[in-house]
């Protein structure tokens, strides 16, 4: 068999002969029309959410570095919020949440145990605000990842980014969000916080899985990440979470106490409270 001269520089001629490139061809951007389809038809019809898995969370302020991990239980109802427990045998740690307007974060077994919370519609965002973000539901890849209309698909890194359009009422003053997504599969893979202060913030997913939803043909069942990680500026991890179940349960996340931050410091007695502006 005749084995071609791999010294011979592509396009050049050998006995005639045309040699060509064998590398692949990268993707070719995909459309708008095709982003927002594929994210409509994987989440476009979710609208609660309750999940099971195991989470670690990390965050650093005045006192120190701070490291939870435990079992999670997050609970979403499209507009009502998002709100996430991390708890250890039983015992709850951590709850953090949002309402798309206010976030926080309860820390019930630091001493003393306190509740830091912000706005979401800030300027000039703290680190913390800006973790908070992780919360809102576009991050959480379990609602659409909608591109901004006029927007630019790019290659980049492998993956197609675009700028996403923030939801009504919802989107934050100085904050670009962009989503990246399998060329080929359409399947996103990351999201991406750019801020005006030059600071970043990103998401990462991992594979998808299915949601199981009752009355529905498993073929259709909204697919949302089985695990994320979300990383802040610095490259440091601040939020790693792996999902064992995922269930659109109305009954277990549509409860409107969930997501009322007043009523849930009611309930925990923070010996502490604090608000970053």
């Amino acid at each position: 068999m005749d084995v071609p001269d791999a010294t011979v520089p592509i396009g050049a001629t050998t006995a005639g002969a045309v040699t060509t490139s064998s590398a692949p061809t990268a993707p070719a951007a995909p459309t708008l029309a095709a982003i927002s389809a594929s994210e409509q038809a994987r989440v476009g019809e979710l609208r609660f959410l309750h999940a099971r898995g195991v989470a670690e969370l990390r965050w650093t302020d005045e006192q120190g570095s701070h490291f939870e991990q435990g079992d999670a239980d997050i609970r979403w109802c499209a507009g009502r919020g998002v709100a996430a427990s991390i708890s250890k045998f039983g015992d709850r740690h951590a709850w953090l949440g949002s309402d798309g307007t206010r976030w926080w974060r309860f820390e019930l077994k630091t001493a003393p145990s306190r509740l830091v919370w912000g706005t979401l519609a800030t300027t000039a965002p703290t680190q913390a605000a800006r973790e908070a973000h992780v919360a809102h539901p576009q991050f959480l890849g379990i609602a659409p990842l909608l591109p901004r209309a006029g927007a630019v698909v790019e290659i980049r890194d492998g993956l197609a980014w675009v700028e996403l359009e923030q939801a009504a009422g919802e989107a934050v003053a100085g904050l670009r969000v962009e989503g990246g997504f399998d060329a080929v599969t359409l399947a996103p893979r990351s999201v991406r916080a750019h801020w005006n202060a030059g600071d970043s913030s990103r998401v990462d997913f991992g594979e998808l899985m299915l949601v199981e939803t009752t009355g529905v043909a498993q073929g259709a069942w909204p697919r949302i990440p089985r695990r994320l990680v979300a990383v802040r500026e610095g490259g440091v991890t601040a939020l790693s979470i792996a999902l064992d179940s995922a269930r659109a349960d109305a009954e277990a996340a549509d409860r409107p106490a969930l997501y009322d931050m007043d009523g849930l410091r009611t309930r925990f007695t923070p010996e502490t409270v604090e608000e970053q502006k």
